[in-house]
């Protein structure tokens, strides 16, 4: 099978998940900047199983807002607009895939853990920096590798090639891929969030996380993701060894420089935050 082939292989699966009606609503209604307050928090109401996971999070320690938060109107003041969308997506996506049975050999709940570790620290990074609204920073980051996810449930012959060429070569899962099979993870997300209806800016981050492209709609999204990435992966191994930052993309490595060069100052204030956004998002999975 060609690219184009897998591509239409999964356009065709029955399962594959879909975002719920609430999140793709709400995508929609963003759009449209005469949104009100009140229109949005009608449209989340008419979901009764997100009305209580958004304002757990909008209590938890990953806001960490002083009072206590109970309805879903003060929710969307608080959080802001597009945060309320982030949150629903992100609750949607990881909802859509959690009780599918995986690959053996795949870890579903590592996976997930790097997701948010990336996700919180390209919030980390979007605020220091200020180069995009940390909340977008943290969807891009947490949807990265999603086409990994679809490659463990629906093309396992495609994932165990590229899992036995990550140990026998020792490669990276994305340069296994590019050796072995003829599409890679990025390209199978980005072509799921395009059918979700996802922001453009999203759909290129995906895209283009492992191989930065200066054609992407958001640039700026697409780098910070690039870069947590990369940070995440060499801190949270089980190597002793000093980090290694060659593969960043050089104009992410020249803009982010202070933060590349001090890593080893913020990331544990970081990692206590990954660790509370991991308990809040995967609980119960």
């Amino acid at each position: 099978m060609n690219s184009q082939e897998i591509l239409e292989k999964l356009d065709r699966i029955e399962d594959l998940p879909t975002l719920p009606v609430i999140a793709m609503e709400v995508n929609e209604m963003l759009r449209d900047y005469n949104t009100s307050i009140k229109e949005l928090s009608q449209t989340i109401q008419k979901d009764q199983a997100m009305v209580p996971k958004i304002l757990k999070l909008v209590n938890s320690a990953f806001f960490g807002f002083r009072s206590k938060i109970s309805d879903i109107s003060r929710a969307v003041v608080v959080l802001g607009f597009n945060s309320v969308r982030n949150v629903i997506i992100s609750v949607s996506i990881i909802d859509a895939f959690s009780g599918k049975k995986a690959l053996e050999g795949f870890d579903i709940k590592a996976f997930w853990s790097h997701s948010v570790a990336v996700a919180v620290t390209s919030k980390y990074l979007a605020g220091e920096t200020r180069l995009q609204a940390p909340e977008d920073a943290f969807t891009g980051g947490l949807l990265h590798d999603i086409g990994k996810v679809v490659l463990a449930l629906y093309f396992q012959d495609l994932f165990r090639k590229v899992w036995a060429s990550t140990r026998e070569n020792k490669l990276s899962f994305y340069d296994a891929e590019n050796r072995e099979i003829p599409i890679t993870h990025a390209q199978i997300g980005a072509h799921l969030a395009r059918k979700w209806q996802l922001p453009q800016g999203l759909v290129d981050t995906i895209n283009y996380h492992h191989a930065v492209s200066k054609s992407a709609d958001d640039l700026n999204m697409l780098m910070i993701v690039h870069v947590a990435d990369i940070i995440v992966n060499s801190h949270m191994s089980d190597s002793e060894s000093e980090p290694n930052f060659s593969a960043i993309y050089p104009d992410a490595a020249s803009i982010m420089g202070p933060q590349l060069e001090t890593v080893s100052d913020w990331f544990p204030e970081v990692s206590e935050e990954i660790q509370s956004a991991c308990e809040f998002f995967l609980e119960d999975r």
